[in-house]
This record gives C-alpha cells, sequence and structure tokens, in this order.
C-alpha cells in the first residue's frame, strides 16, 4: 500500500483533537471550584488560540540523484505565530526527520532507513543578535543573521541534503516522508500537571516525496 496516496488531512485531525479538549474543559468550568476556574479558563484560552491559528507547512519535497547519491530539497514554511514569537526573544526547537520508505503492494509500507535533523533558533531582538544551529549525524554548523527572517529562511530550507546512497538498496519503489516537529515552550509545573494532556509539540506537519523505482528506468 502506498501512504503517500492517503494523505491524511493532518490540520483536520488536530482542530478534532482541540475542539473535543474544547468541550471537555468547558463541561469542567461547569462543575470546578474557583481555584481551578482560572486555570481551566487559561487553558481554555491557550486551547481556542491554538485551534484557530494556521500551522506551518512543508514545501514539496523533490528528489535529486548525484551518482548513487539521493540528495532532498525542501523547507519548513513557519506560521506567522511562530515568527512573532522569534521577533519576542523566544527560542524555538525544530526537529526534522527524513524517512526512506518501501512500498509494499498488499502490506504496510516499509521503513528501511533515516537522519534527523535538529534546528536551534535564538533570537535577542534588543542586541539584535539572531543565531541558528543545525546539528545531525555527527556534524554541526552555526550561523549568525541580522533579522528574523534571514535567520528562518537559512535554517528551514534545504536544498540537495546528502540523505543516503542507494546502491546497496533493494530494487523497489520508494518514497521519502519528511515531518517537522516544534517543541511547546515549557510551562509553570502546577498549570503543566493541571494540564497533564495537552501535546507536548506545538505542531508536528509531514509531506511525502513522489516515488521512484530501483535500479532506475531505462531511458
Amino acid at each position: 500500500m502506498l501512504i503517500s496516496q492517503i494523505l491524511f488531512p493532518a490540520e483536520q485531525l488536530r482542530c478534532g483533537i482541540i475542539n473535543t479538549m474544547l468541550r471537555a474543559l468547558y463541561f469542567d468550568l461547569m462543575f470546578s471550584s474557583c481555584c481551578l476556574r482560572g486555570a481551566l479558563l487559561w487553558a481554555l484560552f491557550v486551547l481556542a488560540s491554538i485551534g484557530i491559528a494556521e500551522s506551518a507547512d512543508i514545501q514539496a519535497v523533490e528528489l535529486s540523484f548525484r551518482g548513487q547519491e539521493l540528495q532532498i530539497t525542501t523547507a519548513l514554511v513557519p506560521d506567522e505565530d511562530m515568527l512573532n514569537e522569534l521577533r519576542q526573544g523566544l527560542s524555538k526547537e525544530i526537529r526534522f526527520a527524513f524517512e526512506l520508505m518501501l512500498v509494499k503492494a498488499l502490506f504496510p509500507d516499509e521503513y528501511i532507513l533515516g537522519q534527523k535533523i535538529t534546528v536551534t533558533l535564538k533570537s535577542d531582538p534588543i542586541k539584535r543578535e539572531f543565531a541558528a544551529r543545525m546539528s545531525g549525524s555527527g556534524a554541526q554548523v552555526e550561523k549568525r543573521f541580522k533579522d528574523v527572517e534571514s535567520m528562518v529562511s537559512w535554517a528551514l530550507s534545504l536544498k540537495d541534503f546528502k540523505f543516503t546512497n542507494v546502491k546497496e538498496l533493494d530494487p523497489g519503489t520508494y518514497y521519502v516522508r519528511v515531518s517537522a516537529e516544534s517543541r511547546v515552550r515549557k510551562l509553570p509545573p502546577v498549570i503543566k500537571y493541571l494540564l497533564f494532556f495537552i501535546p507536548e509539540t506545538e505542531f508536528k506537519v509531514w509531506r511525502y516525496s513522489q516515488t521512484f523505482s530501483l535500479p532506475p528506468a531505462a531511458p
């Protein structure tokens, strides 16, 4: 089964979960003591804001070959909330995951191999210092910028990323799944205890590449 042909509406799923949480919180508000009502009202506001805000997204995943080396070009498009928080001086950590999948006709597609990249974004709007660090596969690159926009453009865009050598792969039909996840900022301990059901991520998005065959079809 080719998963890339079943693109689940992640945004609808996320909003459905949030709406369920909102209904549960509303019910709790009706029967909670005064000391908890303030915290629940705050949670209701946060969840409503998350549900209304537009989510980040991943651009089309493009694959290319340089000899036997498979390369990936894609980018994470941040939402306006993420950009505003960076402008205000908040740090962000984005975790990219790249997974090579083998298409199976009668079974779920098989995971073959993968790589991960962690991107850390730090900003100091007062000093106008902005820094991005990319780490993964034992390597680390850090760069400084004069504004948030140029930092995000560099750090969240991947061009001709060296993913893997396909020489040792078995013949078959493959595709690449790319996901990006942003961890939620830390909550005060009391609020975190009360709101244990809130997801630990601000967003998680994914996208699939087109399929390709090994060995390549004859021209």
